[in-house]
């Protein structure tokens, strides 16, 4: 009789454990500060923007003596590197033979043109300029196999793409709810929220992703509850070894 009420508080305890400890692991972005919005910006074709205090590396074609990096591979040129200049407060960058050129505000096309008609200017025939940003990249945090920040150069990504660099998500992904934050011009964090269980909405909403983005994919329920059963597990031993010793000597 004994035994019999001490396995049923035992299971009670258990139970009530598991019952409230089964609220969502979501650690992240509890508090919903950003604006869901419905007009994020979506056109691939538009480049990205070179800022103040980018990092950028340039190659030109025949030219390694007057490039900075370059996309020869024994030049080649990575932000660990330290082969780059930085745009500075003035949005200009001291280059080879040119010296201080202004060139924040340009994308990538316009700024390819505008150096390939300055270095002509200066004595370079039919030059190929290729400017590469290293300091762009996009964060990507929750529930993937390989979440962090990941630099995405002159590409253009989508969000996609992205969790497909990141190798996909994990079983405990809430794939319904997923977040893309961004800073408009006014500096306010705007939020877009993406079903990627829904083929309609993933055709409909795989954003192309811009620098300083941040994904969020949050865990669902599931996440918690598994987290703690593996905490009771060892409990529950316990629990069971002292209910084997006091049918062993309480009968």
């Amino acid at each position: 009789m004994f035994i019999d009420q001490y396995k049923k508080y035992t299971f009670l305890l258990l139970l009530s454990i598991c019952f409230f400890s089964c609220e969502t692991y979501d650690p992240l972005f509890r508090h919903d500060v950003a604006q869901n919005i419905d007009g994020f910006e979506n056109d691939a074709s538009i480049q990205p923007i070179i800022r103040k205090g980018d990092k950028i590396t340039m190659s030109i074609w025949g030219h390694d003596e007057l490039s900075i990096g370059s996309l020869n591979s024994a030049f080649s040129a990575n932000e660990a590197t330290g082969r780059w200049v930085i745009v500075d407060e003035t949005g200009e960058v001291n280059l080879p033979r040119i010296g201080r050129v202004k060139i924040d505000g340009y994308n990538i096309k316009e700024v390819n043109y505008f150096l390939e008609n300055i270095y002509e200017k200066n004595g370079i025939k039919d030059p190929v300029v290729n400017i590469r940003i290293l300091s762009h990249h996009i964060t990507l945090l929750g529930e993937v196999t390989s979440p962090g920040r990941y630099q995405i150069d002159n590409e253009t990504i989508t969000l996609i793409e992205l969790i497909g660099k990141a190798q996909g998500v994990t079983k405990y992904a809430k794939a319904d709810e997923v977040r893309i934050m961004r800073k408009n011009t006014q500096g306010i964090v705007e939020e877009v929220r993406i079903d990627l269980t829904n083929i309609n909405s993933i055709a409909q909403n795989n954003y192309v992703l811009k620098p300083d983005d941040i994904i969020y994919i949050p865990p669902s329920k599931m996440k918690n509850f598994d987290a703690t059963l593996e905490k009771l597990t060892p409990i529950a031993g316990i629990f069971t070894s002292i209910a084997i010793i006091f049918s062993v000597f309480f009968q």
